[in-house]
């Protein structure tokens, strides 16, 4: 639902929602918005782009015979409403007009991971809180691995492309942590317990519990307690309007196990096992997209040969709190295996 913005300088002018007869295009991204300054006709305009909860300020534009009267402040503070109204809690720029935002509030900051493809090196980056972050809610992902006649495979959801939270890209199947799971009773081995000790997600059996929950629905597969292996734990930045602190697992499928992995989610257009390098390849041709866990997570995994080599180098894990690209393994990076299970 749309906030209507009357903010008026003078009796000349309005900041408005923008329409599709304003003649300045749609909005840059499908849950992005615009605003416009209304003088009976539009004399200035902000547009807005979305992506996964982030916001960001594409365009902010005012008719060279307007200005100076308020309008570029008006349309900042309309923007920065707007995106405090649908949950997130920061807003972000590039501009080459860095004094002028300085005035409003804003710091010169790199880009979220999310949105770093929008980046120029002649424009600077910005970036102003709103409101305080977010809670980051507890959430699970699976890693399904197995050796495939070409190397290493996982098993890989093609979300829809008009999902609320990364629409169209290449995940892991896995979901938030519900109320259930922490009901579950579940015994496990103490290394399989401890290894989650250095986050601040629930206890070991609650994100066991959820990531046997998820793939039961979206795989249709029951998996026990063990096949769990603790693998990562990656927590969404701040600003956006939805963070997750994901713990992620990785599981090892025996061929013969391979063909009952199905697609049972309405959330995925198809599930499939797809390669590694495949998958890395494609994202580096934009032919896929992957959020910044699931490329560094692929990543990593194309460094081993087979699923047991994988298995026997479960890294320590430390939470990734910025979506970096480097790794925050400890010094010695991966560490002799949590799992005594022969797989």
């Amino acid at each position: 639902m749309w906030h209507i913005y009357i903010m008026k300088q003078s009796v000349d002018w309005r900041i408005r929602p923008g329409r599709s007869t304003d003649g300045v295009g749609e909005p840059p991204s499908p849950r992005g918005f615009t605003f416009i300054c209304d003088a009976g006709r539009p004399v200035g305009r902000a547009c807005v782009l979305e992506s996964d909860g982030f916001f960001h300020l594409v365009d902010l534009a005012v008719d060279p015979d307007w200005r100076r009267r308020g309008i570029g402040r008006a349309l900042v503070s309309a923007v920065e409403s707007e995106v405090i109204s649908r949950g997130a809690t920061a807003l972000t720029l590039l501009t080459g007009e860095a004094g002028f935002f300085s005035r409003l509030g804003y710091e010169k900051e790199c880009l979220p991971v999310a949105l770093r493809w929008l980046a120029t090196p002649e424009l600077q980056a910005m970036s102003r809180p709103l409101a305080d972050p977010v809670v980051p809610r507890p959430a699970v992902s699976v890693i399904p691995l197995r050796d495939g006649p070409s190397g290493l495979e996982v098993f890989a959801q093609h979300r829809v492309g008009t999902m609320d939270f990364a629409a169209g890209a290449v995940v892991f199947p896995g979901g938030r942590i519900d109320p259930p799971d922490h009901e579950q009773r579940l015994e496990l081995p103490p290394h399989l317990v401890d290894a989650w000790s250095s986050t601040a997600l629930p206890p070991a059996e609650v994100l066991v519990a959820a990531g046997i929950r998820e793939v039961a629905e979206e795989c249709d597969v029951l998996l026990s307690p063990t096949d769990l292996i603790p693998w990562d734990n990656w927590v969404t930045p701040p600003g956006g309007r939805r963070r997750f602190d994901v713990a992620f697992f990785l599981t090892h499928v025996r061929d013969e196990d391979a063909p009952r992995w199905a697609n049972s989610s309405t959330e995925s257009l198809r599930s499939s096992w797809d390669r590694v390098t495949t998958l890395l390849a494609d994202e580096s041709a934009g032919r896929i997209r992957l959020l910044p866990p699931t490329l560094a997570l692929l990543t990593e995994l194309a460094e081993f040969t087979s699923a047991a080599d994988a298995l026997t180098h479960a890294p320590p894990i430390v939470p990734v709190l910025d979506d970096s690209a480097v790794r925050p393994r400890p010094a010695g990076g991966l560490s002799p295996s949590l799992s005594t299970r022969q797989h």
